[in-house]
């Protein structure tokens, strides 16, 4: 069985999976609203994709805000083959499908072909990321790069640390984030024992790794942060959004950790630096620079940091579990609901909280013995807590995965030796038992049927349908989010009320309320809004 899942054709056979399930995934969704009707992300890359094809090719305005590099390789695609969101989704199944085949590479080079084999199954089973080829959004492209970085990084050659470098800057400019690695890559390099000891020319081959590293992604940055020097006059390395992102994840109305709605922000990208700009500069009182209003809202987070400790500390706790935890916490669209219309999703794939366990288990086998292991392990704990100190969201999370599958191929490969090996199996069932635990352990809300987090998705799926004029159908998807905790999830029935309103419905939503409240007489808001349709009702 191990020459099997090590060789060649197993590989091949593993990507061609890869790509059905994801072509299936896309072409689920082609007759559904949700392929042409884009919103928030979505929508502002398209649209942004749009101008640049058309010859915008300087992105707009201002140092980037968000990160430009999907919009510059969709207006590619736009500029060749014309404005087409299949094949938008096509880009993304192409990246993916490559990611699998470099994940496949990793695991290799960490534990051997088996390991290989395994990794690259994994992660065509992977439904979180076969649900994101099916946006129109970076995280396929985002995670193409971070395994094309983590590959080349475990190289050995000098050009391969030059490409590595190159990589992980193309990936910052997906998410910012993946900046951290730039430094952290270096620093790897100089540490390494094998090349401290060898030498190129006059310098110690660490050194010069080290320094190609820095000059391949020195190559990607600098012409952003030229760019952006050119028609801003500041200069950002790739954009200007990070003190905002930290002051969503750490200020006084978010106690959990994922992203919480900011006051005074629109929460689209097409007004978030706007709001966030025009509140940093009426507490200051004078216009500011890009940097400035990041820099305003990085001390406004430490400054809630410091006066509410407690609060604080809470919070940045729930991140770093959330982070662990099996639920995707949906964004721009929710993966439990596009169960629904897709039915790849429907099938038993692989999720997070089974891959975790595994990589842990793999990882504690080998890390004292293997570097290859130590490196995987150091990117997956300091991109947890890159994200962590801001919020989560499922996309976010979503290229750590390049290297978790490698460990938990590890860790089936451990398993599979300790089962036939008869011994360390209890340790190693412990080890998973507890970790499985922690996956699946239920905090607050984040959890897929948790009442409030099903009305929150079928409210979306709600209002897409009323905004294609589909009110029969937004009506029917209200009432159904409304069933599972009729007095606790408010919002909802303010939609259904607001929407029989707008709609002209008044003796219809009358007559639906009257019922309501015959069976749910706790639920306070039902009687204001029913004489509200009864007063419309009459006036007409």
């Amino acid at each position: 069985m191990t020459d099997v899942v090590g060789s060649r054709w197993w590989l091949v056979g593993v990507v061609a999976l890869a790509l059905a399930l994801r072509i299936a995934h896309v072409l689920a969704l082609r007759h559904t609203l949700w392929f042409d009707h884009l919103v928030v992300d979505p929508q502002f890359y398209d649209e942004w994709a749009q101008r640049i094809a058309g010859g915008e090719w300087l992105g707009g305005p201002g140092a980037f805000y968000m990160d430009p590099l999907y919009s510059y390789v969709l207006a590619v695609l736009y500029r060749v083959a014309g404005h087409d969101l299949l094949l938008a989704r096509l880009l993304n199944v192409a990246c993916s499908t490559g990611a699998c085949a470099l994940v496949a590479r990793i695991g290799r080079r960490t534990g051997g072909a088996v390991a290989g084999g395994l990794a690259a199954l994994g992660f065509a089973l992977y439904e979180p990321e076969i649900f994101y080829v099916g946006e129109v959004d970076k995280t396929s492209l985002s995670i193409l790069l971070a395994a094309a970085a983590l590959a080349l990084a475990l190289g050995r050659s000098l050009p391969s640390r030059c490409a590595a470098g190159a990589a992980t800057a193309a990936a910052a400019l997906t998410r910012a984030n993946f900046l951290l690695f730039v430094p952290l890559g270096a620093v790897a390099y100089l540490l390494d024992r094998d090349d401290r000891a060898a030498r190129v020319g006059p310098l110690a081959r660490s050194v010069a790794g080290a320094a190609l590293f820095l000059a391949g992604a020195g190559l990607v940055l600098a012409p952003v942060a030229w760019r952006n020097h050119h028609v801003s006059g500041s200069w950002v390395v790739t954009t200007t959004q990070g003190g905002q992102n930290f002051y969503t994840g750490n200020n006084p109305t978010n106690p959990y950790g994922a992203y919480g709605v900011v006051p005074f922000v629109r929460p689209n990208p097409h007004f978030e630096e706007i709001d966030f700009r025009a509140a940093a500069e009426s507490r200051v009182g004078h216009a500011m620079t890009p940097n400035e209003v990041s820099a305003f809202w990085f001390r406004e987070s430490f400054a809630h940091i410091a006066e509410h400790p407690g609060f604080a500390a809470l919070a940045f706790a729930r991140k770093a579990l959330l982070f662990w935890n099996d639920f995707e916490i949906s964004d721009n669209q929710d993966q439990y609901l596009l169960e629904r219309d897709s039915p790849v999703l429907r099938l038993p794939l692989l999720r997070f909280g089974l891959v975790a366990p595994f990589a842990l288990l793999g990882a504690i086998a080998l890390v004292p013995t293997s570097r290859t292991v130590r490196l995987l392990c150091g990117f997956v704990v300091a991109y947890w807590l890159s994200l962590v100190a801001f919020f989560l969201f499922s996309r976010y999370r979503l290229p750590v995965v390049v290297a978790l599958m490698p460990l938990a191929a590890l860790g089936v490969v451990e398993v599979a030796r300790r089962l036939r090996e008869r011994r360390g199996r209890f340790a190693a069932a412990a080890v998973l038992c507890v970790a499985l635990g922690l996956c699946f352990v239920r905090i607050h809300l984040f959890w897929r049927d948790h009442p409030v987090t099903i009305e929150m998705r079928l409210r979306h799926l709600a209002d897409m349908q009323a905004e294609v004029g589909d009110v029969d159908g937004a009506i029917a998807t209200l009432k159904e989010a409304i069933a599972p905790c009729p007095p606790g999830c408010p919002w909802a029935l303010a939609d259904l009320f607001e929407l029989y309103r707008r709609s002209g419905r008044n003796a219809e939503g009358a007559a639906w309320l009257r019922t309501f409240i015959a069976t749910h007489p706790q639920q306070q808001d039902a009687p204001d809004y029913l004489r509200q349709l009864e007063a419309a009702g009459t006036a007409e």
